[in-house]
């Protein structure tokens, strides 16, 4: 696959979706390790950006966090605003930072997914796929603002009503390079199911990249939503918080048609290396307390595991708790 002048071979293309809370510079490097091409920051506010871009004072520190680089995979730094204007400046700090060797970033993602309020009650987020004009200027001043990095973008099938189809060819006439489709409107949130034929539409339509993304809860869903959209590559997140070997067992079933279960110790294992970047980044703790939250899930006595986990004030303390539930047990 090709996203402009990002040659990747493997086959298919699998991605880590931006998860506010969770896919900071730790988790995302651990995640490449296992299995994952494309990796994603958290959203990161254009406006915030924008301010560090032309000598104006620099973005808060909790933005220059979101957008450090770890290491493996292509990262990509997604970012939201709904200015074209604000939303060029941004783009054109994170050029400025990847030219001149601060950050390793090697892709653009434009935000037009998240259904948030905090974000479409500003008009940012999945609230711009009810404007096809504005979304496509928005994506022209992105373009010629990232120079030769590569910019694509996220969208659901649209805000109220579908308009799939003219939302991904007005991202392509302005010049996105691949574009990840969540199966549902953004009125439907997460409820409902997931409409890959409607992803498929999206495929048809357009000539760049298509990411199909949504109810891939299960391994066997990365075949199964390819085989349904024709999707080149498939993006997966909230699956993956719970179950760092995913992309892994995804690559196995898909050779095999069955993968190895996630055992504890991959869990294990994968929380003591998280611990151990944890503080080469300069993350705080309560990133390591929520993400053993999400591992501890799924199993008898996870509730209580959880309430123990709660109460932990260290990562010797995360781990202690952890390292309680019986050696060779099967996590889901």
């Amino acid at each position: 696959m090709r996203i402009g002048s990002i040659q990747i071979s493997s086959s298919p293309v699998l991605a880590l979706a931006p998860m506010a809370g969770y896919t900071d510079a730790a988790f995302r490097t651990l995640i490449a390790a296992r299995g994952a091409d494309l990796v994603f920051t958290e959203l990161s506010s254009a406006a915030a950006l924008s301010r560090a871009a032309g000598g104006q004072p620099s973005s808060p520190r909790a933005t220059d966090a979101i957008i450090q680089v770890g290491t493996g995979g292509i990262t990509g730094i997604q970012i939201f605003g709904n200015n074209a204007i604000e939303v060029a400046s941004a783009v054109g700090r994170l050029r400025s930072l990847v030219e001149s060797g601060k950050c390793a970033a090697r892709l653009i993602d434009l935000n037009f997914g998240c259904p948030a309020p905090k974000l479409t009650r500003n008009g940012a987020g999945s609230a711009l796929l009810a404007d096809e004009k504005k979304v496509g200027a928005i994506v022209q001043a992105a373009v010629k603002a990232a120079g030769q990095i590569p910019v694509s973008a996220k969208i659901r099938l649209g805000y109220k009503a579908k308009n799939n189809i003219e939302i991904a060819k007005a991202l392509e006439s302005a010049g996105i390079s691949a574009i990840t489709v969540h199966g549902r409107t953004a009125m439907q949130k997460f409820s409902g199911k997931s409409d890959w034929k409607s992803i498929g539409e999206v495929v048809e339509a357009v000539d760049v990249p298509v990411f199909g993304n949504g109810d891939v809860n299960s391994p066997a869903d990365v075949g199964r939503i390819m085989d349904v959209s024709g999707c080149a590559g498939v993006m997966a997140g909230r699956a993956v918080l719970a179950n760092p070997m995913f992309f892994l067992q995804a690559r196995e079933h898909l050779r095999t048609g069955s993968f190895t279960p996630t055992s504890w110790e991959d869990k294990l294992k994968f929380m003591h290396e998280y611990l151990s970047l944890q503080a080469r980044f300069g993350l705080p703790f309560h990133v390591a307390k929520e993400l053993a939250m999400q591992l501890a899930g799924g199993f008898r006595g996870s509730a209580k595991m959880r309430a123990e986990l709660m109460m932990a004030k260290s990562g010797e303390e995360l781990t202690a708790v952890m390292e309680k539930r019986e050696e060779g047990s099967r996590a889901p």
